[in-house]
């Protein structure tokens, strides 16, 4: 389940959300960042004669996305890319790619 709009998030397990945050007035400028959060929880409990337990988990992600800047001239949206992360997406495609590379061929010298 989706919350995108942040309507009945009690019930829903998972929800993402992109959200503002707080504006920073920096040289005549008004920065404000914005972010995706996405939060998946579940809990369970039992209760009754004598018998009383309980558990929960959940994770929560925040991702930045962009600094909007107000100023004078008009409002301008900053994108925030992650390096990091699309590096590491290129390394485990490529350790992916070679296993199923080498996987083919001990495969196809066994035969």
């Amino acid at each position: 389940m989706v919350d995108s709009e942040g309507q009945n998030a009690d019930r829903r397990r998972l929800c993402i959300r992109v959200v503002r945050g707080e504006p920073y007035k920096v040289n005549g400028h008004r920065l404000t960042p914005v972010a995706r959060i996405v939060s998946w929880g579940k809990a369970g409990a039992t209760i009754g004669t004598g018998q009383v337990s309980g558990w929960g988990g959940g994770l929560v992600h925040i991702t930045p996305l962009s600094i909007m800047r107000e100023s004078a001239d008009g409002e301008q949206i900053i994108p925030i890319t992650d390096t990091t992360m699309a590096i590491m997406r290129r390394i485990l495609f490529a350790a992916v790619a070679t296993t199923l590379f080498f996987t083919v061929i001990r495969r196809l010298m066994s035969k």
